[in-house]
């Protein structure tokens, strides 16, 4: 499945338009929940890079589901910088790829991908084998990189890899995340330079990081968590103690933690303060209640322990923070109303 293909089945879907340069391509995406942008840097025949930014929970995937004779795809290489990504591919599986981790697939994406904290950043290599063996076989007798070797490794019987990044193969991939900043035509050829060394050391790694099996997930334990996510956070004030959740689930206490920490990147209980100080964070900001109404509201029922945890978490106490916000919009208000002054 060549790169062309690939971007002419994204700009079918609606609210995605393309912007070419002498030198790439960029797929832009706006909807109603977001945008985001896709930057693809052609470099070889048959292999080609592409810089992900996204602001939205998701973006929809290309269907290339109606043709049932394609089961794969080009082995995608995908690097997270920050952020977090969901992707159901085309054998089922669910995947969870998050910072500082690289995944290697031949499936592709049904439906959509999914960034449940709404921000990603990272980067992502297609590697069209046919058209590297006709157009490209040099890369092979000049530098002996054998990309059916690396799907071997990594991808064996259509396996999908996923792992926290090595060391050197990530001061490489770090390296070429920098060198979006430098402008084309310079920086193409450093992109070459270094994804030629990525794949080279890809191959010759001596002991990859084995595949984190725990990152795949059913469809029932996907959406449990989902599930177990809305009622935890639909009423702040209340308690749901995990044993009780997932009796409500008929599953154990340790599956119910193991498919919420896969899905949102966080334990149930760190989440869920997390959402609590955001939300006694806005109503600080928005609202004149007293900080033990907040606290209240949040769940909180000791007002010292949720200064003490809001501190933490902003490092201000809550009047602090109230009287930090307050001072800020009455900033923004002079600038704007009096801005020569």
């Amino acid at each position: 499945m060549k790169i062309d293909d690939i971007i002419r089945k994204c700009i079918e879907i609606p609210g995605i338009s393309i912007k070419r340069s002498d030198f790439s391509a960029e797929l832009l995406m706006k909807a109603k929940e977001g945008k985001g942008a896709m930057t693809f840097f052609p470099l070889f025949p048959g292999l080609t890079i592409a810089y992900i930014f996204v602001n939205s929970p998701t973006w929809a995937a290309p269907n290339f589901c109606e043709d049932s004779s394609i089961e794969k795809g080009p082995l995608l290489l995908n690097y997270c910088v920050t952020g977090r990504c969901e992707i159901i591919l085309n054998n089922e599986n669910f995947v969870y790829v998050k910072d500082g981790e690289i995944s290697l697939t031949e499936r592709f994406a049904q439906k959509q991908y999914v960034y449940p904290r709404r921000i990603y950043e990272g980067m992502e290599f297609f590697v069209d084998t046919d058209t590297l063996t006709a157009e490209s076989a040099w890369i092979q007798k000049e530098f002996g990189i054998d990309f059916h070797k690396i799907i071997e490794l990594f991808c064996p019987n259509g396996n999908t890899y996923i792992s926290t990044v090595a060391p050197e193969v990530e001061e490489i991939l770090t390296k070429l995340w920098g060198l979006l900043d430098i402008a084309p035509p310079f920086s193409i050829f450093q992109m070459k330079v270094y994804v030629l060394a990525l794949f080279s050391l890809l191959q010759s790694l001596n002991d990859i990081p084995p595949s984190q099996a725990c990152t795949f997930f059913t469809e029932t334990q996907v959406e449990i968590a989902k599930r177990v996510e809305k009622i935890i956070t639909s009423d702040l004030r209340q308690h749901h103690p995990a044993w009780e959740l997932a009796a409500q689930f008929s599953v154990s206490e340790t599956s119910l933690k193991n498919y919420f920490r896969g899905v949102f990147g966080q334990n149930i209980s760190i989440y869920l303060r997390e959402m609590r100080m955001k939300k006694a964070a806005d109503l600080l900001t928005t609202t004149k209640l007293s900080v033990a109404t907040i606290a209240e509201k949040v769940g909180y029922m000791n007002q010292s322990k949720f200064a003490s945890v809001f501190k933490k978490q902003f490092d201000m106490s809550p009047l602090e923070y109230r009287r930090h916000k307050t001072l800020d919009l009455q900033k923004n208000y002079r600038i704007r109303e009096y801005p020569n002054i």
